[in-house]
């Protein structure tokens, strides 16, 4: 944690776009992923509509509909993260907790996007959170110094960038 703290600027940035590049590669094989569900799904409903009839069929055809709505659902979700990530600018360095950031604490680690994933760079693990959780409505928009207690632990705000 202390190599974090004597990081000059550029290295920061370095760090930053590092781990923007790791959320981008994780959000694309999420939509590829539900992309190829999605055209699994329609094959075997496609074959499927050339050999049957009957209530089977239109219950299997039923059910492949819902999950090609849940599919479809979970896609623009992943496609919405994305253009959100898309907006996080690495060179950009913060003295606040917000999306983009890489928040130091005592014994965690944080970078701020729309993904729930931990990576280890350096052997420095770097837990990637979304905005909308609950550590992080306790930390959005403080700074350095700022003191909390989470889960019984207490936590204290060492460097944000």
């Amino acid at each position: 944690m202390n190599a974090l703290l004597s990081l000059n600027d550029e290295a920061k940035r370095e760090l930053k776009s590092i781990l923007l590049n790791h959320c981008f590669s994780i959000k694309k094989e999420q939509i590829e992923e539900l992309n190829r569900s999605v055209a699994s799904i329609k094959e075997a409903v496609e074959s499927n509509d050339k050999s049957s009839a009957g209530d089977k069929h239109e219950t299997s055809r039923e059910n492949a509909n819902q999950t090609l709505l849940i599919y479809g659902s979970q896609r623009k979700k992943a496609m919405e993260d994305l253009m959100l990530l898309h907006m996080i600018k690495p060179d950009v360095l913060y003295d606040k907790v917000q999306i983009g950031a890489v928040v130091v604490m005592n014994d965690l680690i944080l970078f701020i996007a729309e993904i729930s994933d931990r990576i280890s760079i350096d052997n420095i693990i770097f837990n990637i959170v979304p905005p909308n959780g609950p550590l992080l409505k306790e930390i959005f928009g403080k700074s350095v110094g700022y003191s909390f207690t989470f889960n019984n632990r207490n936590y204290q705000i060492i460097a944000v960038f």
